[in-house]
């Protein structure tokens, strides 16, 4: 069981959302804990589980502070299989990832995470894929 605590961007000041991720491919469980609400999903990956919550959290204006959250930062490929989506893609436009772009999806670095929608998230990897073809 892994536990992450990261800011809500939208929220109250200094505001949390508190992550407890279990389980492997295919029912990885991300539990969310923030005010007085719970969020609690299965999916095959625990980026899926994320972008879950996020949806949800995005109804209510918002965005946990993390790299699962950013705009650039997508969960793809063996090194996201091989951790069951715990670990994710620093994207950069024009530029094949390496390993020095692997990133864990609920950390957080708050110079480099732009939290934005999981629509917002998924055009900006189509765009990335376009530029690197």
């Amino acid at each position: 069981m892994h536990n992450f605590r990261t800011m809500l961007v939208g929220g109250n000041d200094n505001e949390q959302i508190h992550f407890r991720a279990s389980g492997r491919y295919p029912r990885c469980r991300v539990h969310a804990h923030y005010r007085d609400q719970i969020i609690d999903v299965t999916a095959a990956d625990f980026f899926q589980a994320l972008c879950q919550i996020r949806e949800l959290l995005a109804l209510e204006g918002l965005y946990p502070q993390c790299y699962g959250s950013s705009l650039n930062v997508y969960a793809m490929g063996n090194t996201s299989k091989a951790h069951d989506g715990l670990r994710a893609y620093r994207l950069s436009m024009g530029r094949d990832v390496t390993q020095f772009d692997v990133v864990e999806i609920f950390d957080c670095c708050e110079a480099s995470v732009l939290p934005v929608t999981v629509t917002e998230q998924q055009d900006y990897y189509w765009q990335w894929l376009q530029s690197t073809a």
